[in-house]
């Protein structure tokens, strides 16, 4: 079996780590989110309220009635050519509880 990458995206999938975790606090991600092609948010455990996540200056809304698949998770992507230069990520509830937020790398660096 091989062994668990480890780093800032380095495996295709889902990676519920904590340095890829979003909270409510602005902090700057890892890498240069606007050198990513595509960037997957993930929004587990949504309840009571909607969750707006900003990643690299691009603000997006999971809505719990809307949004969530029947396991309570929510998933959105961003192109990192849409973050700006601050590339900061963090979330904010309307009301409620959110399990964890967590953004990750889909396809690589951008070429360009």
């Amino acid at each position: 079996m091989a062994a668990r990458s480890t780093g800032i995206f380095p495996r295709e999938n889902f990676n519920l780590d904590a340095e890829l975790e979003i909270t409510t606090s602005t902090t700057a991600a890892a890498v240069t989110l606007a050198n990513a092609k595509t960037i997957r948010v993930i929004v587990l455990g949504l309840s009571g309220g909607d969750a707006t996540v900003t990643i690299g200056g691009e603000s997006l809304v999971i809505a719990e009635a809307t949004d969530l698949d029947k396991n309570g998770v929510g998933i959105a992507h961003v192109r990192g050519a849409l973050c700006d230069a601050d590339n900061n990520v963090s979330y904010a509830l309307s009301a409620g509880t959110v399990g964890g937020v967590f953004y990750e790398l889909v396809d690589g660096p951008s070429r360009g």
